[in-house]
C-alpha cells in the first residue's frame, strides 16, 4: 500500500486535529494541555518552537541530537482509524474501499512515525472490529497488515458501528472515520453525532467520485445496490447526471454542516485523486495533517 517514495514523503507530515496537534515527530501537544515543570518522563526531538531550557544539552553532547524533555501532559496521541466496511465502499476501480485502506495506512504510518499511538476499526453491519494498538515507528509493516487483514461486511450502519467501538475501545485523542457516507441523511446525521462523541477531536473524511468519473456517465445502466442486491435499469441523459450531481453536492453539502456543527473536522476525499495528494492537499487545509 505504500511505497519507498510515498514513506519518504510521509515522513514530513504530522497529524493535527482541533484539540490535539501532532508537531514534528515527538507527539508534542500545544495548547491549552500542554505544561512546563512537570516530572520528566521522556524525550523527543526538538521542534522549532520549543523551549530552549526544555533541550538536555548533556544527550546533545553526547550523540549531536538535540532532543527535549518531554513532560506527560505532552503524551503520545491515540489515533483510531474506522474504517467503513460495508459493500457499498466496494463500488470504483480501485474501489473506495482500496482508497479508504490506503489513505488509512498513510495516516497510521504518519502517527507510528511520529511515536503516537494507532488502532485500526472495521465498522460494518452495526458492530466494530478492532485490531492491535501499535505504538512504535518501526510496526509501520504490522499497520499495513493489519489494516488489510480486518474482516469485511455488508450492510452499512455507521451509527451503530461507532457505538460498538465506543463500548468496546479505549477513548482516543483523535478519530479518523473514513466512508462514502452513502446512509439515509437522519442515520448519517446520528454517525456524525457518535463520532464526535468518540474522541477529544474527530474528522470524517467522505469519499465521493471524481468530476471526471460523474461526467463520463451517458447511456443505459443497470444500477446494482451492492448491500440489497436490488437492481434498477436507468437511462442516464445530461439532464439525469445534473440532477445526480446536484443532488450529491446537497448531500456533501448537509454532511459539512452537520460535521461543523459537532466539530467534526470534513475533508472530501475525491477518489481520482491520490491517497498521498489528499493528505498534502484537502486535508492540510483542513488542519487533519501539517507539514
Amino acid at each position: 500500500m505504500i511505497d519507498g517514495a510515498a514513506l519518504r514523503q510521509l515522513e514530513t507530515l504530522s497529524l493535527a486535529g482541533v484539540e490535539a496537534i501532532v508537531a514534528g515527530f515527538g507527539g508534542q501537544r500545544s495548547g491549552a494541555q500542554r505544561t512546563r515543570g512537570l516530572e520528566f518522563v521522556d524525550y523527543r526531538r526538538y521542534t522549532p518552537g520549543d523551549d530552549l531550557r526544555q533541550v538536555d544539552w548533556n544527550v546533545y553532547a553526547r550523540l549531536r541530537e538535540i532532543v527535549v524533555k518531554a513532560a506527560p501532559a505532552e503524551g503520545h496521541v491515540d489515533l483510531a482509524l474506522l474504517l467503513d466496511g460495508s459493500r457499498s465502499m466496494d463500488e470504483g476501480m480501485p474501489s473506495r474501499f482500496r482508497y479508504a485502506q490506503e489513505l488509512g495506512a498513510m495516516l497510521g504510518t504518519v502517527a507510528l512515525l511520529g511515536s503516537d499511538v494507532v488502532a485500526v476499526h472495521m465498522l460494518a453491519d452495526g458492530t466494530s472490529f478492532t485490531g492491535a494498538r501499535l505504538a512504535a515507528p518501526h510496526l509501520v509493516t504490522e499497520l499495513i497488515e493489519e489494516v488489510g487483514g480486518l474482516p469485511r461486511g455488508t450492510r452499512t450502519d455507521l451509527a451503530a458501528g461507532l457505538r460498538d467501538y465506543r463500548r468496546a475501545a479505549e477513548p482516543a485523542d483523535l478519530a479518523v472515520l473514513i466512508s462514502d457516507g452513502l446512509a439515509e441523511p437522519p442515520a448519517l446525521a446520528e454517525a456524525v453525532d457518535e463520532l464526535a462523541a468518540s474522541a477529544r477531536s474527530a474528522a470524517f473524511v467522505h469519499l465521493v467520485e471524481g468530476e471526471a468519473a460523474v461526467a463520463a456517465l451517458e447511456g443505459a445502466f443497470e444500477l446494482e445496490d451492492r448491500e440489497t442486491g436490488e437492481r434498477l435499469v436507468v437511462e442516464v441523459t445530461p439532464r439525469v447526471r445534473a440532477t445526480y450531481e446536484r443532488r450529491v453536492e446537497l448531500a456533501a453539502g448537509a454532511l459539512k454542516d452537520r460535521c461543523e456543527d459537532r466539530g467534526v473536522t470534513y475533508v472530501r476525499g475525491a477518489v481520482d485523486v491520490t491517497p498521498l495528494d489528499l493528505l498534502f492537499g484537502a486535508a492540510r487545509e483542513a488542519r487533519l495533517v501539517s507539514v
